[in-house]
């Protein structure tokens, strides 16, 4: 009897031990249908959290206890005012759920406004993101933080941003911001988690030329340094065409926390980055592409963009790992210590590579 005992006790611990444990969470639209998933490190359990196809839920982010998933949708409203006139009203709207797909719940109202990508703060009491609000048909444009608990939403910067991401320590916000002057571009911004003193973190790139994109900048666990993607593109005439935009490199970069000792990770340049995140403590970035974008010439009519997919680059070795393979398109992802939660999402639907591949 107590050896039946012990053999069950083992029986539970292995299967405990061998349930996903969901430390990447990512959108995907797969047969057409926008969904929320999460999957191990390794790309295995891969499990649908949002099965409601109304739903259709786009961007999405852990909170930094790993208890809550935050994610984003767009919803478009129609109906009369307050005088009786008809009008449609079509904005970003914040959702938050439980890690396992269960407690949904609406955090924001469709006010018309639009919503970037979002970032909690250390204490998982705020989230702060990019937001632009429409008044008289003129676009305002701030950095937001909004109070989880009160649901007020509080403007800290009026500056035109994207790509969000708050310091592990509190003490500051990074964001992408387009060149005041050069004919286009961005680079990355550091400011005080309350606002004040934005300033250029990465040197801007050099006016006229090629184009430099410098954004989806995200911390390290450990806040010493910034992962960022970078893209180059120029201008150009092309007969019977016009003036057309040429890629001439998608890159993937590290720099310190300062801005400076910036590094080229060795990822092909004709992938094109879609969202990227730190893995693995700081050993590894993870990261959505589409490989096999064209290059220094225009995309041509009927171009079909491949599928894209989630990898793993690992920091030391150089060594890309394809996690996910499928025919839809994946978009942001985000990553999670296992030393914050193991998740075992019961109930949900798995998708494995055999199925995906069918």
């Amino acid at each position: 009897m107590h050896l039946q005992k012990v053999g069950f006790l083992c029986f539970l611990l292995l299967l405990l031990s061998t349930a996903a444990h969901a430390k990447i969470v990512f959108s995907s639209t797969r047969e057409g249908v926008p969904g929320i998933y999460v999957m191990d490190d390794d790309g295995s359990n891969q499990t649908l959290l949002t099965e409601s196809e109304k739903l259709r839920p786009r961007s999405c982010t852990w909170s930094r206890d790993g208890k809550h998933i935050l994610f984003k949708k767009s919803i478009r409203d129609a109906g009369r005012d307050e005088e009786g006139v008809w009008r449609v009203i079509s904005g970003s709207v914040l959702f938050l759920m439980n890690p396992d797909g269960t407690n949904i719940r609406q955090l924001t109202e469709n006010d018309g406004s639009s919503i970037g990508r979002t970032s909690f703060s250390p204490d998982g009491t705020s989230i702060v993101f990019n937001r632009i609000v429409r008044i008289d048909n003129k676009e305002k444009p701030s950095i937001t933080v909004l109070n989880i608990e009160t649901g007020k939403m509080k403007a800290i910067a009026d500056i035109n941003a994207n790509f969000c991401d708050w310091s592990p320590d509190g003490k500051h916000i990074i964001f992408s911001k387009p060149l005041a002057v050069g004919g286009g571009g961005n680079t990355i911004w550091i400011m005080g988690a309350d606002g004040h003193n934005p300033r250029p973190l990465v040197p801007e790139p050099p006016a006229g030329g090629v184009v430099i994109h410098r954004w989806k900048q995200r911390w390290s666990p450990d806040g010493k340094k910034i992962v960022f993607t970078q893209r180059e593109y120029t201008w150009e005439p092309i007969p019977n065409v016009g003036i057309a935009l040429i890629d001439k490199a998608h890159r993937y970069m590290i720099c310190d926390r300062n801005g400076e000792n910036i590094k080229r990770l060795q990822i092909p340049k004709d992938w094109y980055p879609v969202s990227i995140d730190w893995m693995d403590d700081g050993k590894s970035v993870v990261f959505c592409a589409e490989p096999g974008t064209p290059l220094n010439e225009p995309i041509p009519r009927g171009f079909v963009f491949p599928p894209a997919n989630i990898y793993k680059y690992h920091i030391e070795t150089h060594v890309i790992t394809q996690l996910t393979d499928d025919l839809g398109n994946d978009g942001t992802v985000d990553w999670i210590s296992d030393d914050v939660l193991p998740v075992s999402p019961r109930g949900k639907k798995k998708v494995t590579w055999g199925a995906l591949k069918k």
